[in-house]
């Protein structure tokens, strides 16, 4: 398949499964998130790590707010992702108070506010929690099709372990991809925990 294929075979796939995502009720995906996070807090990985790096979601995402505060009550470092205008690099920035510190940022995603950026290097993280808008079963994902979280995969930390987080509805047999394409090592759903490559 060549590039342009796989590029619009991915295109349909984010397009069909963001409908199936959007179209959950606010209940539907606070309840899912609930159970995905109650899998994540059981994880072995997520329970020895001194510290977690996490996207902060917001739509129809899986909500990552109360894995957050877990993390922070359990005085765990908490990292999450700020792009920078321009930049095709995402940086990574320490966070003390999720209801304190941040505020719409690049793509109105929620990012720390300029007098709160703790730039901080995912060195001091054990696990990576990563966004997606589909998932395959070997750990393969589309994003947005900005590159952002494809680079950050290409540079992680050895020890760090890389979870997605995707709704069963999200989780597909296989996903369209090219040869730079990097899976993460596991993926949760509410009702199931998919080890990908460890």
């Amino acid at each position: 398949m060549s590039e342009a294929q796989t590029a619009v075979e991915k295109e349909q796939f984010r397009r069909y499964i963001l409908r199936l995502r959007d179209r959950q009720s606010t209940r539907d995906i606070e309840q899912k998130s609930m159970e995905i996070m109650d899998q994540v807090l059981h994880l072995n990985e997520y329970v020895r790590a001194r510290g977690i790096a996490c996207y902060v979601s917001k739509d129809s995402e899986v909500d990552t707010r109360r894995l957050i505060r877990k993390a922070l009550d359990a005085h765990k470092r908490v990292l999450v992702p700020v792009v920078k205008k321009g930049d095709i690099d995402l940086f990574f920035s320490e966070i003390k108070d999720l209801g304190k510190e941040l505020a719409p940022g690049s793509f109105n995603i929620p990012e720390p506010k300029a007098e709160y950026l703790r730039p901080a290097s995912l060195d001091a993280v054990d696990v990576l929690f990563v966004p997606g808008i589909v998932w395959d079963k070997e750990g393969y994902r589309l994003g947005w099709g900005r590159g952002y979280f494809d680079r950050v995969l290409k540079t992680l930390p050895e020890h760090v372990r890389s979870i997605g987080l995707s709704f069963n509805l999200q989780l597909v047999n296989r996903v369209p991809r090219d040869q730079f394409d990097l899976p993460v090592n596991t993926v949760v759903t509410e009702s199931r925990v998919v080890r990908c490559h460890s």
